[in-house]
């Protein structure tokens, strides 16, 4: 618990704020905060550290190392804010754009299939892709091949419901980065 760690070895890129938050924590006994940065997740290995306090967006890097998020210390976003009166609307417009394709890209997939023209139908309606699923025909007389965006939390549903209705050859294809 965060209770069990006041007063320990604290690594982190963030000292003032950790500071601050074991400060409400620790009572009597200081916490000893120390600055690293890079790899801040390693000095618990190092013998550095009894905790670290580290920026996480999936804890894959901290489990790894073998740690468990033990709390929250706060939730944070990253904001692009611009200057309404900036000399340079189309670079802004242009990292927006980069910015909104990123996270397009981490949040979807594209699924591909063979299906009987017959079953399409049933088969959009469980990929309807983003605006509209890509249908191209393939050289077996009554088969095409469709490829759509969906969730990347949705995949397996989704794959198990085409195979019911009678799909084909379904992969599921990661995006690293789009333009939509």
């Amino acid at each position: 618990s965060v209770e069990e760690l006041a007063g320990g070895r604290v690594c982190t890129s963030f000292p003032e704020l950790t500071k601050r938050y074991f400060s409400s924590i620790s009572g009597d006994s200081e916490t000893s905060v120390r600055f690293v940065s890079g790899s801040v997740e390693a000095a618990c290995g190092l013998g550095l550290a009894d905790a670290v306090v580290d920026l996480v967006e999936t804890g894959t890097t901290m489990k790894a190392a073998g740690l468990e998020i033990v709390a929250e210390v706060m939730k944070s976003e990253a904001i692009l804010i611009s200057n309404p009166n900036t000399k340079l609307p189309a670079v802004v417009d242009l990292i927006k754009k980069r910015m909104e394709g990123y996270i397009t890209a981490t949040k979807f997939v594209m699924i591909s299939y063979n299906i009987a023209r017959s079953l399409l139908p049933d088969a959009c309606k469980v990929t309807p892709g983003k605006t509209s699923p890509t249908v191209t025909n393939l050289d077996e007389e009554g088969m095409c091949a469709v490829s759509a965006l969906i969730e990347k939390n949705e995949c397996a549903v989704k794959m198990d419901r085409l195979s019911e209705i009678g799909a084909t050859d379904i992969l599921i294809i990661a995006i690293s980065n789009s333009r939509m």
